[in-house]
């Protein structure tokens, strides 16, 4: 970002302070809008560049007439460059004095004091171990009620990871700058961003086009979206599915993949299930194709001419999983992998070949297993392990979760996180929804990297159609019927 930074003032023709000016400007632009009635504003400053764009917005709230004050966390002394230049223009600017920010440590922020606070304290010049200093000012700050703007990336985010360095600012609303920074996006940041706004500030596509980018944020509307269906098509030009699991007591779980493949335009679903779950999975979704299978050794037939076998969903550990997925694997076609199967791949169980095309679908519990480490390891910086587990299992992951984050073996694939989706999709099933999805979009001719980019995205998407209408309430097969709506606008 840095670079970002400074590849955009130069293509700008302007200097490093006036883009800050514009950032600032931009800042102070959000805090009108969102708080129209706020006269009362305290903005907390840091030392670096970040303080700089507070100071720019402090110059620009008392000259529109607010009552701004100013609270520098730091020494003054280290202030340099473009944040000299903002914090001397707002020195020259006017007769209020800035406080040292400590002070709010001892006696807290009062509500009736302050109608809004701008955390301009870090950015992303966040490093090292977290100032017990800072970590008081910051707890102060959020044991107020007063609402916070934070400029850039709350006080405490890290920038690349998502993870608290000690504590972190909770934001009411954060403005960041140019682009989107990968830690605001997952992990434990997402319960500190609050409103994510991002200011372009008029970044040239030359900058981006010289600034290799880590990664690439989706939503419902992503790039690589559906085809076109031709007038003429028939089901044999949208894919076979195979979905083998539901072990017995668990056939919910397979049942909801296949209805969702089916809702994500799979041309035919096959599902492979225990005897017992056969009436129940006909009585949901006649549509689909059920065998009873209390023998796995009935599945080699039924792989056969499929495109894309999933597997995992209520499969259990089982002689009869590990068998199911032997033969899964045998089959040659492409794998998407979910819960059990998962578990049993950890286990050194089953081995997958690397010319297998495969996709995992873990969540955090699933990936720590998957990479033997600790899942505060997988959540303390989830866009590196995606992409260690991608590079250890020479396969797509799909890292589930708060920011599903989805990661490839192959170069010339970006990393995406996702921005969708809402707390009410936590809730049991939704995993299998997914896993569904992805297979049917892999079945319909999507390369790993798109089918999971774009079954990640219209099922987040999905889940915020069903959140409006159903709200904390709402299930896995309510989003399972809103893919096909959603994946039909995406083309």
């Amino acid at each position: 970002m840095r670079e970002v930074d400074r590849q955009t003032y130069m293509a700008l023709g302007i200097s490093e302070y006036a883009l800050m000016c514009q950032a600032g400007g931009a800042a102070f632009r959000v805090l009108v809008s969102q708080w129209p009635e706020a006269r009362r504003i305290l903005v907390l400053c840091g030392t670096g560049n970040n303080g700089g764009d507070g100071w720019v917005l402090a110059r620009l709230a008392q000259g529109a007439g607010f009552d701004c004050r100013v609270a520098l966390f730091g020494d003054a002394s280290r202030i340099s460059g473009a944040a000299r230049m903002a914090h001397d223009a707002w020195c020259n600017s006017t007769s209020a004095e800035f406080f040292n920010a400590e002070a709010l440590i001892t006696r807290g922020l009062d509500a009736d004091e302050y109608d809004i606070v701008v955390d301009a304290l870090t950015g992303i010049g966040l490093a090292g171990p977290a100032r017990d200093a800072a970590v008081r000012l910051i707890t102060a700050i959020n044991d107020s009620t007063v609402p916070v703007l934070s400029l850039d990336v709350p006080s405490g985010v890290d920038a690349d990871t998502g993870s608290i360095i000690g504590a972190g600012i909770h934001a009411t609303t954060t403005v960041t700058f140019i682009a989107h920074k990968p830690g605001l996006l997952t992990g434990a940041a997402l319960n500190h961003v609050g409103r994510l706004v991002l200011a372009g500030l008029d970044a040239p596509p030359t900058v981006f086009a010289s600034v290799p980018a880590d990664g690439v944020r989706i939503s419902d509307s992503i790039a690589a979206g559906l085809p076109l269906r031709s007038p003429t098509a028939h089901k044999g030009h949208f894919g076979h599915v195979l979905v083998i699991g539901g072990n017995r007591g668990m056939g919910g779980a397979a049942l909801l993949a296949a209805g969702a493949a089916l809702r994500s335009g799979a041309g035919l679903v096959s599902l492979a299930t225990h005897s017992e779950h056969v009436t129940a999975a006909l009585t949901r979704h006649p549509e689909l194709m059920v065998t009873g299978l209390d023998d796995a050794a009935g599945l080699p037939e039924l792989c056969e001419d499929k495109s894309v076998i999933v597997i995992g969903p209520g499969l259990g550990q089982d002689d009869w999983a590990q068998q199911s997925l032997r033969h899964a694997v045998a089959a040659g076609v492409p794998l998407v992998c979910d819960a059990d199967a998962l578990n049993l791949i950890a286990a050194n169980n089953v081995t997958i070949p690397q010319e297998i095309p495969l996709i995992v679908t873990p969540h955090p519990g699933e990936a720590s297993r998957l990479a033997s480490v600790t899942t505060s390891e997988i959540e303390a910086d989830r866009v590196r392990w995606a992409r260690e587990l991608a590079e250890r299992i020479a396969g797509v992951v799909v890292l589930k979760g708060a920011g599903t984050v989805i990661a490839s073996p192959c170069n010339g694939d970006p990393l995406c996180i996702c921005a969708g989706g809402n707390p009410g999709m936590a809730t049991g099933g939704m995993g299998d929804v997914l896993a569904g999805a992805i297979g049917a979009l892999v079945g319909q001719g999507l390369s790993a990297t798109e089918a999971s980019a774009l079954g990640v995205a219209a099922h987040a998407r999905a889940g915020d159609l069903a959140w409006e209408r159903y709200g904390v309430g709402l299930t896995a097969s309510d989003v399972a019927n809103g893919l096909g709506v959603v994946l039909s606008c995406t083309g």
